[in-house]
Order: C-alpha cells, then sequence, then structure tokens
C-alpha cells in the first residue's frame, strides 16, 4: 500500500513556538516599533556577516534603494545589473532616477552575468554595479571586481563617498544569500568569505519565504568600513532615509526635531526583529534542515538524469562554496522547440499532480514595463534561452523524503511525457 502524501506547498516558513513567544514579550513590553530590539537585531546581523555597520529596514528592496540614494547616485548615472532577477533589483536604480543597463547571463546554464560584456558595458556614467546571488549562491566577485579595476580610469566621482571609492560601487542584492559563503583568493586567501563581507554593501532579505524571516517582510543593508569615509555618518544618512529624515529618535534635545533630509518610511520594528533574532537562534537547526532536502533532491535526481541548475555545495580542495540554499531550480530540455512549451507543459502536468512550481525569473526585458521603457528581450539571447528551461520545484524545511520522491517521479514523468507528446508533433511547440 502506498504511502499517503500530504498536500505539498512550494515554499514555507520554519516558524514555532520560540519566534510566537519572543513576540509577545516585545508586545507585552509596548515598545513596538523601531527600537532596542531592532538594534539588538542588527548587531546580530553584523556579527554573522562580518560587516562594521548594518541598518535594518522593511525589505530587502528598501536596502538596496536607500544605499543607492546614500551614495549620491541619480539622474544621469547608470547602474549594471542582470536581467534575470526579480523586478526590485532593476526597479530600485529606476527609482533613484539613474539608468538601468542590463548584461545578459553568461550562458544558457548560468544565473550570472557575463562579467567580460559587464566590463564593456562600463562607461564614465556607471556608478555601481548589482550583481544577484540568486537561488542562494554567491556571484563571482572575483571576476565583478576584476570587470571594475579594468575600467577604473574611466570613473568620474560626483561626491565625497564616490571620490573615497575610486571606482563604481559593487552592491550586491543577497536576497537570497543570508549566511551564504564562498571561496575568493584574491579578495582573501585564507578563508572563505561569508554573504555581507564581499561585495562593498549587501542587502538582504526577511521575507517570509527567505531563509530566516523577520514576519512578512524586513531586510537590512550591512558593509565594512571605507576607508576615507565617516562611517558613522554613513550610517546615520542611512538610518535617516528610512525614517523620513526626521531627527526625532535623538532625545537629548527633548521634543525638537529637525527633517534633515528629504526621507522615506523604510523601518523596521521591534516585532519584526524579534522574529528575526529567534529566527538567527535557530539558524542552525533550520540550516541543517534545508542541507538535508537539498542533498535528497540531489541524489534523486542525479538517479534520475535530471539537471539541478544550482550547485548548492561545492568542496572540492581548496573550495569550500556553501549556498544559502533557497531556491531549486532544475533544467527541462526542450524537445527541439523554440519556446517554452514543454518547461509550461510540465509544470501543468505538475500542477495536476498537486506539485505547485513555479519559474525563477521571467527576464524583465519581457515584462511589459521593461519593454515600454525600450528593452528587448533579444538583446539578452542567455537570459531567455535559460528562463524557458527553468522549472523552480517545491524546496523547505518542511519537505518530507517521501514528498521528494513524489515530486522527483513526477517530474521525470511528466519530463518524459511531454518530450513524447512533443515527439509526436514533429518537434513543433503545442
Amino acid at each position: 500500500m502506498k504511502r499517503k502524501i500530504l498536500p505539498i506547498q512550494f515554499a514555507c516558513p520554519d516558524v514555532g513556538k520560540a519566534e510566537i513567544r519572543k513576540m509577545k514579550e516585545v508586545v507585552n513590553s509596548g515598545w513596538l516599533t523601531n527600537g532596542p530590539v531592532v538594534r539588538e537585531f542588527e548587531a546580530k546581523l553584523k556579527e554573522m556577516s562580518n560587516a562594521s555597520r548594518a541598518v535594518a529596514v522593511d525589505s530587502c528592496t528598501a536596502a538596496m534603494e536607500l544605499t543607492l540614494r546614500a551614495l549620491g547616485i541619480g539622474p544621469g548615472d547608470e547602474v549594471i545589473t542582470t536581467p534575470y532577477t526579480y523586478s526590485a533589483t532593476a526597479e530600485v536604480i529606476r527609482n533613484v532616477g539613474a539608468k538601468i543597463v542590463f548584461v545578459d547571463l553568461g550562458d544558457t546554464y548560468s544565473f550570472e552575468m557575463d562579467y567580460g560584456k559587464m566590463a564593456d558595458a562600463i562607461t564614465e556614467r556607471t556608478k555601481a554595479i548589482i550583481p544577484v546571488d540568486l537561488g542562494g549562491v554567491l556571484c563571482d566577485y572575483e571576476q565583478i571586481y576584476m570587470a571594475l579595476d579594468s575600467k577604473r580610469e574611466l570613473f568620474k566621482p560626483a561626491n565625497q563617498i564616490q571620490e573615497a571609492m575610486k571606482r563604481p560601487a559593487v552592491i550586491a542584492d543577497a536576497a537570497h544569500s543570508f549566511t551564504a559563503r564562498g571561496m575568493f583568493v584574491t579578495l582573501n586567501p585564507e578563508r572563505p568569505m561569508v554573504s555581507g563581507e564581499i561585495a562593498d554593501f549587501t542587502c538582504f532579505s526577511f521575507h517570509v519565504l527567505k531563509n530566516i524571516t523577520t514576519g512578512g517582510e524586513g531586510g537590512a543593508v550591512v558593509w565594512k568600513d571605507i576607508p576615507g569615509i565617516d562611517n558613522a555618518a554613513l550610517e546615520q544618512t542611512i538610518r535617516l532615509l528610512a525614517d523620513h529624515g526626521h531627527t526625532s529618535r535623538d532625545k537629548s534635545k527633548g521634543w525638537e526635531y529637525d527633517i534633515r533630509l528629504f526621507g522615506l518610511n523604510h523601518i523596521m520594528t521591534n516585532i519584526d526583529a524579534a522574529m528575526g533574532l529567534t529566527q538567527i537562534q535557530r539558524l542552525p537547526e533550520i540550516a541543517v534542515k534545508r542541507r538535508h532536502v537539498t542533498i535528497v533532491y540531489d541524489l534523486l535526481f542525479k538517479a534520475r538524469d535530471i539537471l539541478p541548475l544550482i550547485s548548492h555545495f561545492v568542496t572540492t580542495p581548496g573550495v569550500q562554496n556553501v549556498s544559502a540554499c533557497h531556491l531549486y531550480p532544475v533544467f527541462i530540455p526542450d524537445g527541439g522547440t523554440d519556446g517554452d512549451a514543454i518547461r509550461n507543459g510540465v509544470y501543468d502536468r505538475m500542477k495536476a499532480a498537486g506539485i505547485p512550481c513555479n519559474v525563477h525569473y521571467k527576464p524583465l526585458p519581457m515584462m511589459t514595463a521593461y519593454k515600454q521603457a525600450g528593452y528587448d528581450i533579444a538583446d539578452y539571447p542567455n537570459a531567455y534561452n535559460l528562463f524557458r528551461h527553468v522549472l523552480t520545484i517545491p524546496y523547505h524545511t518542511k519537505l518530507t523524503t517521501v514528498q521528494q520522491i513524489y515530486i522527483a517521479d513526477h517530474l521525470e514523468e511528466a519530463i518524459d511525457e511531454e518530450l513524447r507528446a512533443n515527439a509526436s508533433h514533429g518537434g513543433v511547440a503545442k
């Protein structure tokens, strides 16, 4: 008799009684908004990221935009990023008035930008690069810094902080990569580096479906001290930008306050931070579960000749790269079709079997707003080709091994059935 398969969720937060207890403590304290619990959470983020500074906010999107604003990046400037990402990565560039410059992926099997083309895209207007650690795997930051160094003479700083940096800033979209580690021998030959100490600025997400969560939403920007910069002043600028430019949290002058600059409303609350602190305490347990789910999938798909598009663990002599294990995308063959019909057919078959899947991501130049802004997916062929082969399967700590076997069996079957159906139609997309 077959074992019963419980309903399968695509993603599921790992939250329990400990988080609820901590949040109740904050509620009972009466101090619910931004306050001491947020400062405690920021201290933990600095420690875990080997960073010098941390500002917690309400989303990774906010963290990236506030960083761009703090660096004085705006109209007339250019920021380079990947077209293969969630909309927030590029959206923040447009929000500050800068130009989005997309660089295509390296190939059909890579989620990273082509770093040679990235170097070619750098101009005297380039003020930042936003790489994306997709799925939890760190980008090749050595290649990014080498590309920047090769074009250092083009850099034209517009303010004191840009002058101190002497090149475009690297602002990591690390929404997926909190705790990820990688070996970058030219940056630190002694040990693997952790997400948060590699890029100039690193922006994390603590959204409900990320590896740790601060509730529904949440984010932070962390960075190491920058030589020649008053980093305390930079931190204060980011804090003011996140809180309407309002100085009322400084009670040294009684009721008196000022609006020091034009800001936004992106503060994190003590309630959010309370959950985040408890999630950090439970992180070893959560990470072990994620690692177990990952290893089971790796073994199942190796036996079925299905290609995972992310290698979450690379441990060879001299290399110790460990992903944060956020997404598990697999490669769906196209069966000779030009479009994404096979992948979409597999998606439908999985859905019919009670297995919710997704696609990470539809390239931004395919989206209406970006097409209207003048971007054309034809300029990014590798991003398009990867997109049409990607299917992201359920991946979270609540999955059982029985469910994973069920998912792997049905994925193998769905791919075979779609390829046979395509062959019967002469290799033409249905």
